[in-house]
């Protein structure tokens, strides 16, 4: 709007000095000052301009990188969704083989033998030699101390009465019919917490006791002959009782030791030295 009012005062003055033919010197001034701030102007708008454009290019650079990033991110999400659809199908097929697996039939396993005739009827003689220490169970082929002969209350020491059945019982696995069987000393207690100070410092939990009773006897079978690779010990403490704790007897029966005679390797896999076999089944007397 400024430009076209200056070129229109230009066109006045200039028909002005053409109708009359002398302008004064004043008024030639007057012009050219209005021919320069026209000048100016055109020149700064003509910057304006320039700076426009490149303002717009720089948007439209923008525009175009935001552009090409949402592509590229839609690009990522469409891969990931595709991945995803992916790991959905493998997980549905793993679980329809995990439900496969668990209606499977599941074959019965048994750790039990048949003890040779020999030492079938050697452990029988045993344990009618002690009606009262022992029991033997053919079918799973068990001997059972009870625990009250064999430790007093709160002791994992072998009483001397017992330690003579024990030895005896080492004589019997020392058989050549018994060579391929290892023997497993597992401890059990009742539930009755153990109170003593002086018990709770060698025995915190019925469940040590348990355990530091079985090595007490493995140690027995140790010390009268038979191998450390061939004995192991368990602990259960009083976490597999025979009958309920509610009465005296009841405890009774169920603190006991119970060695398992079970075939060579019935519960290792591969061979290896005694001392390994030792590690493995439990530290008895002579390991030191």
């Amino acid at each position: 709007m400024r430009l076209a009012s200056s070129i229109l005062t230009t066109a006045v003055v200039s028909i002005l000095f053409t109708s009359t033919g002398c302008v004064s010197l004043g008024e030639h001034e007057h012009v050219k000052m209005d021919n320069r701030k026209l000048k100016a102007e055109k020149e700064q708008l003509q910057q304006e301009l320039f700076d426009t454009r490149a303002v717009t290019g720089s948007l439209r650079d923008r525009s175009d990188s935001l552009e090409q990033q949402l592509g590229t991110k839609d690009q990522v999400v469409s891969n990931l969704k595709r991945e995803n659809d992916g790991l959905e199908q493998k997980f549905n097929r793993c679980q329809e083989i995990a439900k496969g697996i668990a209606n499977m039939p599941i074959p019965a396993v048994s750790l039990s033998a048949p003890l040779p005739a020999e030492l079938d009827s050697a452990l029988e003689v045993f344990a009618s030699q002690h009606p009262q220490l022992v029991v033997y169970d053919r079918e799973h082929g068990t001997i059972k101390w009870t625990s009250d002969l064999l430790f007093a209350l709160g002791s994992d020491v072998v009483k001397k009465s017992a330690a003579s059945s024990v030895a005896q019982f080492t004589e019997i696995m020392r058989l050549p019919a018994a060579a391929n069987f290892d023997v497993f000393v597992v401890g059990h207690t009742d539930n009755v917490p153990i109170r003593k100070a002086e018990t709770r410092e060698a025995h915190p939990s019925n469940w040590h006791l348990s355990a530091h009773r079985a090595i007490a006897v493995a140690n027995v079978l140790h010390d009268n002959g038979l191998g450390n690779s061939r004995v192991g010990i368990v602990g259960f403490g009083q976490n597999r009782p025979l009958v309920s704790n509610e009465t005296r007897e009841n405890r009774e029966l169920n603190r006991r030791v119970e060695m398992y005679i079970k075939p060579t390797g019935a519960f290792a896999v591969g061979a290896g030295t005694d001392a390994q076999a030792a590690a493995l089944t439990g530290k008895v007397a002579g390991d030191k």
